[in-house]
């Protein structure tokens, strides 16, 4: 079955290289394997309100498990990187990037590019082809979901993409902290449940007043990061992650002012904050509904 079919090259090559390097096949089945188990897990996670912003719970729920398949990837890549041949990874990276250059979907780069050879097939076999439809994938005016590169800020569009894709990750990591994934729906609940009300409250600066509630809970979290340091490193987690603190970067550049803000707070907060930026959608909506 055809990956996509911009990628072909690239998973005919994959397929190939696994037939004649052991090593890297016993690799890539072991990571098949697990890949599949913690998808599985991930799939019973859910977001709580505060972190749906303006997606549906299905959407939310299908980016938590591209978060988990972004994760073992990655780790997948640091442990291939050992067995493949320079060569090989070079020939797997050119024909990844001219699928991506021909196919014009910048947020594929995600999907294929920051892994290494076998990555597409790992993918597929977990029910995760690249996908790429005819039409736009969403409505961009900033030329981010065409190329993967950011110019001067993203689009509505894009922003609320990726303030979906930094939620999924930060649900990703509070899961493997229970005790300071509840300390932080706590925070953000209570935050959520201010905002609402401020939202209904008739005032001449709206936008100014919601965010007020918001940094409210920002502080909390920060004062939350600073003491349970223990904690998170009592769990052996070094958290955030790089994921994190990447689409943290971007959401700073969403044109949405107020989505903006949270992104660029983002490293005083801690985990949370992406919960933060997806109430900052909220309250966008709500108020210029």
């Amino acid at each position: 079955m055809s990956i996509a079919p911009w990628f072909d090259a690239a998973a005919e090559f994959e397929r190939a290289l696994l037939e004649r390097d052991s090593p890297l096949a016993e690799l890539h089945r072991q990571a098949q394997l697990d890949g599949a188990a913690r998808l599985k897990a991930a799939g019973s996670l859910r977001a709580p309100s505060p972190w749906q912003g303006t997606t549906s719970v299905s959407g939310m729920r299908q980016a938590i498990k591209e978060a988990e398949v972004y994760a073992l990837l990655r780790e997948y890549a640091a442990q291939a990187a050992a067995v493949t041949d320079g060569a090989d990874s070079a020939r797997w990276a050119a024909l990844v990037d001219e699928g991506l250059t021909r196919s014009r979907r910048g947020l594929l780069v995600d999907e294929v590019r920051d892994s290494a050879a076998g990555a597409l097939v790992l993918r597929e076999s977990w029910g995760f082809r690249p996908v790429v439809p005819n039409a736009p994938v969403i409505d961009c005016a900033c030329g981010y979901a065409e190329s993967g590169v950011l110019a001067k800020g993203l689009c509505i569009e894009c922003g609320e993409l990726v303030v979906r894709r930094w939620s999924a990750e930060e649900l990703r990591l509070l899961a493997l902290v229970p005790e300071y994934r509840a300390r932080v729906e706590e925070i953000l609940s209570d935050t959520e449940a201010r905002q609402k009300k401020q939202i209904g409250v008739p005032s001449d600066t709206p936008i100014s007043d919601v965010a007020s509630k918001r940094a409210r809970g920002g502080r909390a979290l920060g004062r939350l990061r600073r003491s349970a340091r223990r904690l998170l490193l009592a769990a052996g987690r070094d958290l955030p992650s790089e994921r994190w603190k990447q689409l943290a970067g971007l959401t700073a550049k969403a044109l949405q002012t107020q989505v903006g803000a949270e992104g660029r707070r983002a490293g005083k907060r801690g985990l949370g904050a992406a919960g933060l930026a997806a109430l900052a959608l909220k309250s966008d909506d709500a108020i210029h509904r």
